[in-house]
């Protein structure tokens, strides 16, 4: 597995990021893995804003857990979900709950089942029952540019503005608008590219009837409530 900075684990002899699309430096199996160890799991709700750090080693996610628990809607149970950290600093979650969870990873849903944890590396999107996460790995400082330098055919991290020589280019760069179809059944947030994009069904709603209404719904901003 090469594992790029973006957090998007390859297969050995990739060679360049499927996710992001940065070039690795050389295609030998296993040496793209990052001596780096995430300090945390970041998940940030999409509707609200709302942000729960999971720290290491990990523990409960859920309205009884161990991380914001006041930040989960009624419809997530008490125990929803257990995340841990491995011996090797891999992070991993494994549903509990009474309602659904599940993770999307490139465009594809996974529904996560008791007692097989399944692993998250950053950059995917968390379901728990009614909430959407996005998922992101945080690093101590000491060791983010450690991360950085294990995957060589990452972009360079740009500078923060006011500190570059270019003064034309020391201006804050505008946020990138990311766009979601909300299903208008169940308030699942899909990715979409664009504003003129839509979906044609959701992955946890199976009523044939449901689907018109769905293919009716319009994109909107992801951050949008």
């Amino acid at each position: 597995m090469r594992l790029c900075s973006c957090g998007f684990a390859n297969a050995d002899d990739a060679s360049a990021c499927a996710a992001c699309g940065a070039p690795f430096a050389t295609a030998i199996p296993g040496t793209a893995l990052p001596t780096a160890t995430a300090s945390a799991l970041v998940l940030e709700e999409v509707r609200g804003g709302a942000t729960v750090t999971v720290t290491a080693p990990g523990g409960v996610l859920g309205r009884a857990g161990d991380f914001a628990p006041e930040a989960f809607s009624p419809r997530v149970s008490g125990v929803h979900a257990v995340v841990a950290m491995s011996d090797t600093g891999r992070w991993t979650i494994e549903h509990t709950g009474r309602n659904a969870s599940s993770v999307e990873r490139a465009g594809a849903w996974t529904t996560l089942r008791a007692g097989a944890p399944h692993p998250l590396f950053g950059g995917e999107m968390l379901k728990l029952a009614d909430m959407t996460f996005r998922v992101s790995l945080a690093y101590p400082e000491s060791e983010s540019a450690a991360a950085a330098a294990d995957c060589p055919g990452a972009p360079p991290v740009p500078e923060a503005a006011g500190t570059g020589t270019d003064p034309l280019a020391d201006t804050a760069a505008a946020p990138i608008p990311r766009w979601a179809v909300r299903c208008p059944v169940c308030g699942t947030e899909h990715p979409v590219a664009g504003p003129a994009d839509r979906i044609d069904r959701c992955s946890f709603c199976s009523d044939p009837f449901d689907q018109r209404r769905i293919a009716r719904a319009t994109a909107r901003p992801a951050d949008q409530p």
